[in-house]
């Protein structure tokens, strides 16, 4: 059974966060969103002030300001809802709060989820396989089982994570790599780096 919101507030009004509120209104999930932003009248400084803020989402696609976002709402003690949209199909029940999981994602069993991760449409996870902390996986990315995967790792859409493989912290994959290898040092890769042996 779906939750919906009576009110929830985006904080971030960016693409993600018009795009996640299109999806959320045309599902039926929320009945009415107000966005956070710096740029509207209801910026953060007055979102602390307000009396009921309970349901609220980080929906900022960059995973280092949303990691910033996140932790100077911890300090004010405030945790974020975690979006679960329809349609997904999920065999674990360890997914971190303020997670965004899209429609048609697969989370297989044993899989665990990161704090403010957010999963994009169509995307797997396999067995056993770790997401850390504010993760970015795009549309109709395959991760196959047992792999470990470091904080505030972006993986393009249509890429595809072979078994058992590592990706350190801070990792940005380009959209249709093939990962065959670990990946220790962060940076930027992209699918002809990757799929050399």
């Amino acid at each position: 059974m779906k939750k919906v919101y009576n009110k929830l507030y985006l904080i971030g009004a960016g693409g993600y966060g018009k795009q996640l509120f299109i999806m959320l209104k045309s599902n039926d999930i929320i009945k009415s969103v107000i966005f956070v932003d710096d740029k509207f009248k209801l910026n953060i400084k007055k979102f602390l002030k307000l009396k009921n803020k309970n349901n609220f989402s980080i929906c900022v696609g960059t995973p280092a300001v949303r990691e910033k976002i996140f932790n100077f709402l911890k300090s004010k003690k405030l945790y974020y809802s975690t979006l679960i949209l329809p349609n997904s199909n999920l065999y674990t029940d360890k997914i971190g709060k303020g997670s965004i999981i899209e429609h048609y994602v697969l989370l297989s069993n044993n899989v665990a989820i990161g704090i403010g991760c957010i999963i994009l449409t169509g995307s797997i996870v396999g067995h056993n396989s770790k997401l850390g902390n504010f993760c970015n996986i795009g549309t109709n990315v395959s991760i196959s089982g047992d792999v470990k995967i470091g904080k505030k790792v972006v993986i393009g859409s249509q890429s595809f994570i072979s078994n058992n493989i590592k990706i350190c912290d801070n990792v940005i994959i380009a959209p249709g790599s093939i990962v065959l290898k670990n990946i220790t040092k962060p940076g930027v890769y992209n699918g002809n780096i990757l799929i050399k042996p």
